[in-house]
């Protein structure tokens, strides 16, 4: 399978079907791309957001998802990708 890579501002990546089909998800899931390296790793949302239940009166959890939030939000693309 040939996947195109295209640029956007949006926040938004598109699948091939055949590759959502493989990674099991459907329109609209939330997933995190982390790259290492020359690799993209996708990881889902849900299965990391449901620790907050979990750990919901843990200050440092808190202070945790605080940093990963400030990190997220000025994170760029790098030109490659």
């Amino acid at each position: 399978m040939t996947i195109v890579v295209k640029s956007s501002d949006d926040k938004h990546i598109s699948f091939p079907s055949q590759l959502m089909a493989a990674l099991n998800l459907r329109e609209g899931d939330e997933v995190k791309a982390i790259v290492e390296g020359d690799h993209i790793r996708i990881a889902r949302l849900d299965k990391f957001l449901n620790l907050r239940g979990v750990l919901s009166a843990d200050e440092a959890f808190d202070q945790a998802m605080q940093f990963l939030d400030r990190a997220w939000q000025s994170w760029t693309v790098p030109a490659s990708v």
